[in-house]
């Protein structure tokens, strides 16, 4: 399965998004994004996305990075991460009940499902 993902930056501090009590995988952290459609590429996914579930007009930027990870069902979730530059519109939590910003050297220690755990790990930087 094809997934996007949004790395809103601000200063060293990276969005994360608590899923709601009514969606699936509840309670998991996870940057705000979601499946692809037919037709679709990743910034135009994305988008859609962001529109839907926080109401925002987001400029999407430069791909990051795409992670994998094969769940114990054996599905494997392919995560295209990308950099958003800007938006315009408040963000608003239609499928999530919290959200928060976390320093990205502590994003490796935040709980969140394991895809975007792959991508926090690409983000974080490296000890010397």
């Amino acid at each position: 399965m094809k997934v996007t993902a949004a790395i809103f930056r601000n200063g060293d501090k990276v969005l994360l998004m608590r899923r709601a009590a009514d969606q699936p995988l509840a309670g998991e952290w996870e940057y705000p994004g979601g499946k692809f459609e037919d037709g679709e590429d990743g910034p135009t996914c994305l988008h859609r996305e962001l529109a839907e579930e926080l109401g925002i007009d987001a400029q999407i930027g430069d791909l990051i990075t795409i992670a994998k990870h094969t769940t114990d069902s054996g599905k494997v979730i392919e995560l295209h991460a990308y950099e958003i530059k800007s938006y315009t519109g408040e963000i608003q939590l239609r499928v999530h009940d919290d959200m928060c910003r976390v320093s990205v050297a502590d994003l490796p220690a935040h709980p969140q499902l394991p895809a975007d755990l792959i991508v926090s790990q690409i983000l974080s930087p490296k000890p010397y």
